[in-house]
C-alpha cells in the first residue's frame, strides 16, 4: 500500500493533480494508492493556521493499513513523509520528491538561494498589470511577499515556525533502515543543494541497510507540470516500488 502526501497547502490531489496522475499509474501497476488530506487542508478537518508540522506527521502515522506500508510525499508532504517513518509505522519504503532540507538545517547558502529564486519570481509578477490590480485592492498579501524576500524562510522574531518540528527528525532518519528514493527536478533551483543535504544523510547512516536512489530529471520544475516529466517521475516511481517491495 502506498499513501501519497501533499504539499504543506495543497490539497491530496496535489498540484495540477500531479498526486491523482501517480495514483493512477501506482494502482495500474498493482497497487493499493491512498491520497491523504493532511489536518486543515481539503476535506480533512483542522485549522489550517494552527496545523504545524508534527500534527501532520502524527495525521499520516495514524493511517490504517495492513502489511508494509511506503509513504510518498511531495515536497513539504516528503518531510512528513520522513518524520512519520522515523516513528517506526511504516516499513515499506520512502519516496520523497522535490524534498528540502528540514528547516533547521538550511545553511545560509540554501537560504540565500531561496530567497534570489523568490525575488526572480516577483519581478516576473510585478511586469503583469494584474499584480498591481490586485495589489491596489488589498489582495495580495505584501507581509508575507517581505518574508520570502529575506534570507531566512519561516518565522518573524517571536513567532512560531509551524514548518519545525519538536523533534530533531534529520538525527532520527539516520537509524531509518528501509529502502528509499529521492527525485528532483533540475529546473527546480533549489533541487541541487537539497540533494547534496540529502547524500551526505544517507552516508552518515540514513538507509545504510536498504538501498537509497537519487535522481534528477533532466529539466523538470517543482511541481513536475510536463507530461513527461509525469511519466519519467511515474516510471522511477513503478519501478523503485517493484524491484524494492515486492512482497507489498
Amino acid at each position: 500500500m502506498v499513501y501519497l502526501v501533499p504539499g504543506w497547502s495543497g490539497p491530496r490531489s496535489g498540484p495540477a493533480d500531479l498526486l491523482v496522475f501517480l495514483a493512477d499509474r501506482i494502482a495500474a501497476a498493482g497497487w493499493t494508492a491512498v491520497r491523504s488530506d493532511l489536518p486543515g487542508r481539503g476535506d480533512s478537518a483542522g485549522d489550517f493556521a494552527a496545523c504545524d508540522l508534527d500534527k501532520m506527521i502524527e495525521s499520516i502515522a495514524a493511517q490504517d493499513g495492513a502489511g508494509q506500508r511506503v509513504l510518498l510525499g511531495l515536497c513539504s508532504g516528503g518531510n512528513v513523509s520522513l518524520g512519520a517513518a522515523t516513528l517506526g509505522t511504516f516499513s515499506g519504503g520512502l519516496i520523497a520528491l522535490s524534498t528540502l532540507p528540514f528547516q533547521p538545517s538550511r545553511g545560509k547558502e540554501f537560504e540565500q538561494k531561496r530567497a534570489m529564486k523568490n525575488l526572480k519570481n516577483y519581478a516576473k509578477k510585478a511586469l503583469s498589470p494584474s499584480t498591481w490590480i490586485r495589489l491596489f485592492k488589498g489582495e495580495i498579501n505584501t507581509d508575507r511577499i517581505k518574508k520570502n524576500l529575506t534570507a531566512s524562510e519561516g518565522k518573524a522574531p517571536g513567532e512560531r515556525n509551524l514548518k519545525d518540528s519538536k523533534r530533531d527528525i534529520e538525527k532520527e532518519l539516520l537509524q531509518w533502515k528501509g529502502p528509499a528514493l529521492f527525485i528532483w527536478g533540475d529546473g527546480d533551483e533549489e533541487a541541487a543543494l537539497a540533494r547534496q543535504h540529502f547524500e551526505k544523510l544517507h552516508q552518515a547512516g540514513m538507509g545504510a541497510r536498504a538501498e537509497t536512489r537519487f535522481h534528477t530529471i533532466a529539466g523538470a520544475n517543482h511541481n513536475f507540470y510536463g507530461r513527461g516529466w509525469r511519466e519519467e517521475l511515474s516510471w522511477m516511481i513503478v519501478e523503485f516500488l517493484n524491484r524494492g517491495n515486492a512482497n507489498l
